[in-house]
């Protein structure tokens, strides 16, 4: 039998689901797990300028590949990453933080080392991570092989981080070299009948159906699964503004964006003259329903799960998100559903004169590449993007329901590291873009660096649009975008530039599109008060609450 060290066994449990990449900042706890991990030659390292970073960065990964890993040092490290990790947790995304934990001695003589609180108590953080991962462990040398196998496959079965501590002398202990894979999701026979059964009788009183498509879809990598349950129905379906990348938006079904009472005329009325409506992979959160504006009626609701699954207010436990899919296929198949679409999807705003939001997403919509990958974070980008079509072969990252300001410009790294094929756009205001604004080194330094929409409302405008708009708090300082990625990035190739016209901004864009390996900013100024269309409808619902 194989004999492995702890980190070559976690390296080669890793590369099984994809991870080739482990994203971190080093510190004196993690240099023996990571000196070990990285002699196995199966993944590569991207440094981050902090662990926050490096968290998002990770995120975006998992989004991309399925499944991420994360690595930092004991205590300072950790809870610099645990905002990152909570943002997974939220939005259903498998990675691993693995910290390098200080020595097994040490810690059982409560020594007072740095890194921790001086108390001699080294459980401390173990246990704030319990609260935002679906399973953890601080290894032992013994069964730590199992241990590994059983943390990593909670995270693809629940599709939530998890935790690994890995104490210095448990990288290097020898342990039995992994043999068979990690044991996959099984579907419960006994719950997927009774699913069957609770869905059929409810599809049996329907002459309609409207399916709205959420994250999970993109999570569970079952867009085909749901192409084939949306050719079945040849009912109406709609997404979610977290769910963009989970339908084609030239399928003939699609009828646009849903998000409550402020989303795609035609999606409402698809959603609202439905008999029963099949929400695949739905987290109904206020971000993504427009303040709860949204139908919302059990009784006539099928709504598929993670690894549960809900008819008329049942919840069936045991019936796996793929599954489910599968099921339903088979009853709408069968079933005699009315087959009529609303109008046609919404088009476009028109582009205006001036370069303000609505003329600034009209223009990104047009020139917006097949098959590239937009990121966006939660303020006036989210919104913007909500209105505006896309092409085939395109989604969107964002991080609606955790909603940390910041998330995408590292979560674009993440992105770009695990598919060079598909080149992000990041659209960012200049609010968020300042906390996390280190990353902009190391995108600069990618062999297919995104391209990089910097939109500067001088400071937090989604807040002015919720309360009190002109505020003092809702101001941030003004900074030069395109000097600043220059001082990132001394040496390197860049397009840098501040279009102030629609023309300007054509023109920026498409020398961008046309240098696919240089990183391209595109300093964009806006009104403090100028919304995109989204965002007023949320303001509105938000202050009528």
């Amino acid at each position: 039998m194989e004999t492995v060290t702890v980190a070559q066994y976690l390296a080669r449990r890793l590369a099984e689901l994809g991870v080739e990449h482990l994203f971190g900042v080093p510190g004196d706890f993690s240099l023996t797990l990571l000196d070990h991990v990285l002699a196995e030659g199966r993944q590569q390292w991207v440094g981050s300028p902090n662990e926050l970073n490096a968290g998002y960065a990770a995120d975006g990964y998992a989004r991309t590949r399925g499944m991420a890993a994360v690595v930092t040092t004991f205590g300072v490290g950790e809870l610099s990453a645990i905002d990152a990790v909570a943002g997974a947790y939220a939005e259903n995304v498998p990675l691993v933080q693995i910290t390098g934990a200080p020595p097994t001695a040490l810690a059982e003589q409560g020594a007072l080392v740095h890194h921790t609180l001086g108390d001699g108590d080294f459980g401390r953080f173990a246990r704030a991570y319990a609260e935002v991962t679906a399973a953890g462990a601080v290894l032992t040398p013994d069964d730590t092989g199992s241990r590994i196998d059983e943390v990593l496959a909670t995270a693809l079965r629940e599709l939530r981080p998890v935790y690994l501590a890995i104490p210095v002398d448990v990288a290097t202990a020898a342990i039995p070299a992994p043999v068979a894979p990690l044991p996959a999701a099984v579907a419960d026979p006994g719950a997927v009948a009774e699913f069957r059964r609770y869905a059929a009788d409810l599809l049996a009183g329907a002459d309609s159906a409207a399916l709205v498509a959420g994250h999970l879809v993109e999570r569970a990598d079952a867009v085909g699964a749901l192409a084939r349950l949306v050719d079945a129905a040849a009912s109406p379906v709609v997404a979610l503004t977290s769910g963009r990348g989970a339908i084609d938006p030239a399928d003939p079904r699609f009828v646009g964006v849903y998000c409550g009472a402020i989303g795609a005329k035609p999606a409402i009325l698809a959603v609202d003259t439905a008999d029963v409506v099949i929400e695949a992979g739905t987290l109904m959160a206020d971000a993504v329903t427009g303040m709860f504006s949204h139908r919302d009626d059990p009784a006539r609701t099928i709504h598929l799960g993670v690894r549960t699954a809900t008819v008329a207010g049942r919840t069936i436990e045991g019936v796996p998100f793929a599954t489910a899919l599968e099921a339903l296929t088979g009853l709408v198949d069968g079933a005699r559903l009315r087959r009529e679409l609303p109008d046609a999807v919404a088009a476009d705003p028109e582009p205006g004169d001036a370069l303000d939001q609505e003329t600034l997403w009209a223009h990104l919509g047009h020139w917006f590449p097949r098959g590239h990958r937009l990121v966006t974070d939660i303020g006036t980008a989210f919104w913007g993007a909500a209105g505006t079509m896309l092409p085939t072969g395109t989604d969107v990252v964002a991080q609606p329901v955790w909603s940390s300001i910041g998330y995408a410009l590292p979560a674009s790294l993440g992105c770009a590291v695990a598919d060079p094929g598909r080149r992000p756009v990041l659209v960012i205001g200049d609010g968020a873009a300042q906390m996390t604004v280190q990353e902009l080194s190391t995108l600069a330094r990618l062999p297919q660096p995104p391209v990089v929409v910097v939109v500067d409302n001088s400071g937090y405008t989604i807040e002015r649009a919720l309360q009190s708009p002109r505020a003092v708090y809702n101001d941030v300082a003004p900074w030069d975008w395109c000097a600043l990625v220059r001082a990132f990035a001394p040496g390197i190739d860049l397009i840098t530039t501040a279009p102030a016209t629609p023309a300007e901004l054509d023109a920026a864009l498409a020398e961008a599109a046309a240098a696919p390996d240089r990183l391209a900013l595109l300093h964009v100024r806006t009104d403090p008060l100028d919304l995109p269309a989204g965002l007023r409808g949320l303001a509105d619902k938000h202050r009528g609450r």
